[in-house]
């Protein structure tokens, strides 16, 4: 897959991928911000703890196992993958799990934390350099650059 020079690094949070495998519509702003990953519009990070959550949830929704290995595949070949060696603690009063996609972020310099999260992420619009959007306005961003 090849990168424009100055392609954005992202944290897809676990409810943009599961909004998409679960969509009926191809699309929904989760489908292209899929698909636009996939085409190499943006560079996916991803952690062993978001890929550990990712694989769960997957699991869990009962999603078709080829279609998990298909995405699990584009993952394994095409994300940055770091080490997750930082720990985040600002949400740790109300959903501690969160705290991974932030822990991501800070450690990479991610450009952009994409989540469908407004009880707890999206209120936060920003977490060091990284700002905080959900799915519509990311796509906005893509479509801009």
């Amino acid at each position: 897959m090849m990168f424009a020079q100055d392609s954005p690094l992202v944290i897809l949070d676990t409810s943009v991928f599961l909004s998409a495998l679960l969509s009926k519509n191809p699309n929904s702003a989760p489908c292209q911000i899929i698909r636009y990953w996939r085409e190499g519009r943006f560079k996916l990070v991803i952690s062993p703890q978001l890929l550990e959550e990712l694989v769960e949830k997957l699991l869990l929704k009962n999603i078709d196992r080829n279609y998990i290995k298909e995405i699990l595949t584009a993952i394994f070949y095409t994300a940055i993958k770091i080490q997750g060696i930082y720990q985040a603690t600002l949400l740790d009063q109300v959903d501690p799990n969160d705290n991974r996609f932030l822990a991501a972020a800070y450690e990479i310099g991610a450009d952009y934390l994409v989540s469908l999260d407004k009880k707890n992420i999206l209120p936060l619009k920003h977490y060091h350099h990284t700002q905080i959007l959900y799915p519509n306005l990311f796509l906005q961003v893509l479509q801009n650059s």
